[in-house]
């Protein structure tokens, strides 16, 4: 055999190699999100009533790895990165009127040429000053003819209303107290609102400005029996609602008050103000 021939038998078996590496490496990239994935990823979003709401980000990963994380939220960036193997928690404060939008988690962690990574995905939902959080400490007014007799009731995050009948942190909770007019109307769980103020109160399936949005068990963001929010604004085929007791994660608070977007085509039907 030629030595021309021998060197390029040699380079085509190193490209051989190589491909095999490459498709080894991608092969290993796809598997990250496989169930032999040994990476965890759990974020926890805290609201506070100073508008600096606390972020938990928790990665497990085995002993060896060192891992990395980028969080991505809008125009946004920030990357983390640990300084010891194995298992890590990263926190850090966000603003509220910073952290709109979808925030995205994604998790890398390394031990040599072995790698792994997770990504999650979700609206933190912060509430601002204001908006949700409704300045903070200001008691909505009591509608006339509202029972006098019962308390402020207010909320770790200083969320207060008058006359609020509902448990305090929960979505009913929120929304009589930003719609005080509902009271002795909306009662029972959230699903049953509509039912309720029907006849009572005028009701529809368009979005507006002011109007409880109700939706019906188990369609997201509701659970078994429901949710209620308050509709701050409406963009195309997108409400913004105010409510309590919308984890933003799994792992989560609840019982506290937020501000996101969901899909107006979700929701089961809206109450609107009553005439003055």
């Amino acid at each position: 055999m030629s030595l021309a021939r021998t060197r390029r038998s040699r380079l085509l078996a190193a490209l051989a190699l190589c491909a095999a590496a490459s498709a080894a490496l991608a092969a290993r990239a796809i598997d990250a999100s496989a169930a032999a994935n040994p990476l965890s990823l759990r974020v926890v979003g805290d609201t506070q009533p100073v508008g600096l709401n606390l972020v938990t980000a928790s990665v497990g990963a085995p002993a060896g790895y060192t891992c990395t994380m980028r969080v991505k939220v809008g125009h946004s960036a920030r990357t983390f990165r640990s300084r010891r193997t194995g298992s890590v928690v990263w926190r850090w404060t966000a603003v509220s009127s910073a952290s709109k939008g979808i925030w995205t988690f994604v998790a890398v962690c390394r031990d040599g040429a072995s790698w792994w990574w997770r990504e999650y995905r979700t609206e933190m939902g912060f509430p601002e000053p204001g908006g949700a959080l409704l300045g903070g400490s200001a008691p909505a007014p009591a509608p006339a003819g509202a029972p006098t007799s019962i308390a402020s009731s207010c909320d770790a995050e200083g969320v207060c209303f008058s006359s609020d009948v509902f448990p305090v942190g929960q979505c009913t909770w929120y929304a009589q107290g930003r719609r005080p007019d509902l009271s002795g109307i909306a009662h029972g769980n959230a699903w049953e609102w509509l039912a309720a103020a029907a006849g009572r109160a005028p009701e529809g399936t368009k979005p507006e400005v002011g109007a409880i949005a109700v939706w019906m068990p188990d369609v997201p963001p509701a659970g078994a029996i429901g949710h209620v929010g308050y509709v701050a604004a409406v963009a195309g085929s997108r409400i913004l609602v105010d409510d309590s007791n919308w984890p933003p994660t799994p792992w989560s608070p609840p019982l506290q008050v937020h501000e996101h977007w969901e899909p107006a085509a979700a929701v089961g039907g809206y109450i609107y103000r009553l005439a003055p």
